[in-house]
This record gives C-alpha cells, sequence and structure tokens, in this order.
C-alpha cells in the first residue's frame, strides 16, 4: 500500500532541488529554498522534541544540541557577536534544523519507507535533465553559469540544480541503499529490481567525481559484505579488527601513511590527490594548535600558493569549532548506530529500513572523507542522521504495521531475496 510522506518531509526534500538562482537576497543574508523550510519548522520541532511525551529524547539528541551550542562558542571565541549571530545563527538552522526535521517527522517505518521512496523517484526524475546536461554541457536546470569544468571520460560533469557535481553525485549515491533495501526489495521482477538501483548508479556516475563514486561503492561493499557474512557471529567486530589490522600492515610495510595511500587512489587525478594530502597535513597541524574552539571562518596557515578549500569535512569540522565539536558529532552516530543494532525486529522490511538508514549513512561518513559538505549536501547529512531515530524506539511499533507493507508480495519471493539477518 502507498504511504503518504510526511508534508513537511516531503517539501524539504523538493526545496533541496531548488537551483541557487531561485534563492532570495536579504541583505547579506541568501535565502534558499531549503533553508526556508528549516527556518520555518525550527522552533516548532524543537518545541515538539521538548515538550511531546512521546518524544523520549535520547543521548545522540543531547549530542547534536552539544554540537551545535559548541559550535555557536568557537565562532563567538573566534569572531565578535555579530558574526555569531548571522553565521552561527544559520548554521544552526541547517545543521540542527535538518537533524530535528528528521527526528520528529520521521518517527515511524511507514515515514521512513515513503521518505525513501520520494528520496529515490526525485533522483530518477533528475535523470531526465542529467542526461542531456553531461553530452551537450547545457545547464539546464541552473541555466548560463560562470565556471565550467572539462570534461571527464568525454562527459561534461552534471551539475543539475546543485552548486557543484560533487553535490548532485552524492546526492544520487544516497539513493542506492534506499533503492536496493527499500525499492529494489518490494519490486515484483528482477529486471525492475535491477533498473531502479541502475538509475541511481547512472545518475552518480554523471558527476564524474571520485566523492560520489567513493559514497557509492563503499555502499556496494557494505551490501556484500553484510551478504557473505550474515553467517558469521559477531561479524562486523570482526570486520573492525580485520580493517585495523590491514591498517597496521599498511603503516609498517609502505613509506606512506594509509591515510595518504586512500587519499592518492581517491582521486581521478594526481594533482587532486597532492593537493589532498598537503590539505590534511597542514590542516592536522592547524587543529592541533586550537584544539578546543578551532579557528572559526578564518583563514587557515597554509603555503600561500595552496587553495583555501578543505576537501575533508571532518577535518574542516575539527578546524572550524575544535575537536569537542567534532568528537560530539561522532559520539552521536555511534550511538544511534550501536543502539539499533541492538534492536530486535522480526519484520524484513523493519530489518531492511535498518540496513537502508545505516549503509547509505556509512556512504556519506566515506565521503566526507575526501570532501566537505556544504550547502544542500550539508542539511541532507543531518536529514540522514536524524532519518534514523525512529528507529530507536522501533520495538514499539506493532509487527502488524509493517506486515502492511508487505501483504501484496510474494511469500517466496520476499523470503529468497529479503537479507534474513540485521546488517549487524
Amino acid at each position: 500500500m502507498f504511504r503518504l510522506v510526511p508534508l513537511p518531509i516531503a517539501i524539504f526534500l523538493g526545496s533541496l532541488l531548488l537551483p541557487p538562482e531561485l534563492s532570495v537576497e536579504l541583505g547579506s543574508l541568501r535565502l534558499s529554498g531549503y533553508r526556508i523550510v528549516l527556518l520555518v519548522m525550527f522552533l516548532p520541532c524543537l518545541y515538539q522534541l521538548l515538550t511531546d511525551p512521546a518524544k523520549k529524547i535520547s543521548i545522540a539528541d543531547y549530542l547534536m544540541l552539544f554540537t551545535t551550542a559548541w559550535c555557536l562558542i568557537a565562532i563567538l571565541f573566534n569572531h565578535d557577536f555579530v558574526y555569531m549571530i548571522e553565521t552561527g545563527g544559520i548554521l544552526v538552522i541547517e545543521m540542527l534544523g535538518a537533524y530535528l526535521l528528521a527526528r520528529i517527522y520521521i518517527c515511524s517505518l511507514d515515514d521512513f519507507v515513503a521518505a525513501a521512496k520520494l528520496f529515490v523517484l526525485l533522483i530518477c526524475a533528475l535523470l531526465i535533465f542529467a542526461i542531456p546536461e553531461t553530452i551537450t554541457g547545457q545547464h539546464y536546470l541552473r541555466g548560463p553559469i560562470e565556471f565550467f569544468y572539462p570534461k571527464r571520460l568525454g562527459l561534461h560533469r552534471v551539475y543539475g540544480p546543485f552548486d557543484h557535481p560533487i553535490l548532485f553525485g552524492v546526492f544520487c549515491a544516497l539513493g542506492l541503499s534506499y533503492a536496493y533495501y527499500i525499492l529494489a526489495n518490494e519490486a515484483v521482477n528482477n529486471i525492475r529490481k535491477f533498473g531502479i538501483i541502475l538509475l541511481v548508479v547512472i545518475a552518480t556516475f554523471l558527476s564524474v567525481s571520485a566523492g560520489p563514486l567513493i559514497a557509492l561503492f563503499a555502499q556496494i561493499g557494505l551490501i556484500c559484505w553484510e551478504k557473505i557474512t550474515r553467517t558469521i557471529p559477531g561479524r562486523w567486530w570482526i570486520t573492525a579488527g580485520g580493517l585495523l589490522l590491514i591498517y597496521i600492515v599498511l603503516d609498517i610495510i609502505s613509506n606512506r601513511s594509509p591515510i595518504a595511500l586512500a587519499i592518492s587512489y581517491a582521486s581521478f587525478s594526481g594533482q587532486t590527490a597532492y593537493f589532498r594530502l598537503l590539505i590534511f597535513d597542514y590542516g592536522s597541524i592547524e587543529v592541533m594548535n586550537n584544539f578546543m574552539l578551532g579557528i572559526g571562518f578564518n583563514e587557515w596557515t597554509r603555503p600561500s600558493w595552496m587553495p583555501s578549500s578543505v576537501d575533508n569535512f571532518w577535518l574542516l569540522t575539527a578546524m572550524r569549532y575544535g575537536m569537542p565539536c567534532l568528537i560530539a558529532m561522532i559520539a552521536s552516530i555511534v550511538y544511534l548506530v550501536i543502539k539499533i543494532a541492538k534492536r530486535k525486529s522480526d519484520s524484513i522490511v523493519m530489518k531492511n529500513a535498518a540496513k537502508a538508514w545505516a549503509v547509505g549513512l556509512a556512504g556519506l561518513m566515506i565521503v566526507g572523507c575526501t570532501v566537505t559538505f556544504w550547502n544542500s549536501l550539508f542539511v541532507l547529512f543531518f536529514y540522514s542522521l536524524g532519518s534514523g531515530c525512529w528507529l530507536l524506539d522501533s520495538q514499539k511499533i506493532p509487527l502488524s504495521q509493517t506486515e502492511d507493507l508487505t501483504q501484496n508480495l510474494d511469500h517466496e519471493e520476499l523470503t529468497s531475496t529479503a537479507p534474513r539477518q540485521t546488517l549487524f
């Protein structure tokens, strides 16, 4: 049965696809479509979280509130009060506002599945404009733009409605886990299943960017590894230990650090890899020199010939706001993942929803090591984080509610295509 997407979620996801040219300028403040939505919904969502008995505040919520508050403190420390109000206010709206919107309005399996379906549908709709754009180089959703990237693999890099091809690619890449675990498992035949996934892959590829492809392949790797190891007890602890062992071995036998190796192989060009290594080196020094409160939005110390951009979301967060902010942000993610991993459910659809959320978020976290999140991608990350909070209370949802989603599926197909064990 088709479930309607909660209206605020539908409006928010649609607003992410509004090109920046449609933004409203109020002095020095730029109000894009998604900023307007988050601005309108921020106080109602915060009020409901704090007052609604049904919305039990979790440790993840407290950690997100702490992260946001620490960002404001860091900005005030490095700038002045007016700058903190202007820049910090938008940061709160985008970071905490996107998290709260998903936290409040995605509160059941039905909501999550409906939002995931809409997300994949939006990706497929973008392909209508992306395919001719990559062939002709004409930006049909944005009109003329000042800067054109050179072709890669004979294709123009697709912007779609976003500020940069990387934003387009990562947006599309996030849809893979939703397409595989939710839409593909509801498809009536293998051709439709493959077609749904293929559309997401094609859309991601048209960005012709290493970052989105990393997010895509990371999700594919996790999906395959989950299938291979599903019968092994404690498989994810073993996996974590194995990755740590690989890191140590590479660190011993290579003349470069494992991080440097990963960066060098995660770029389309040697020049890009070289700059990312320099960014990581100089950025890490900046973090150690400004450990608690960062440098805010001030210039960071680097050679004069290096660009100012930092292609690493996690590093940039620590540089701007200090390590306590980064630690609290990561702690909220770890808390949610561990708590959701302990959730018990007999519903295959519920398990697939948990996997879709976890694999998609993992893809974003991995790609965050090679690109920074800004504008629509920044709010999408925190929306994705908040969209999994309902799973903390999933044991309170009647099983009949989840069975309704699969009542029209063929039983043999469902049990043969959907994983029988949870991701964790």
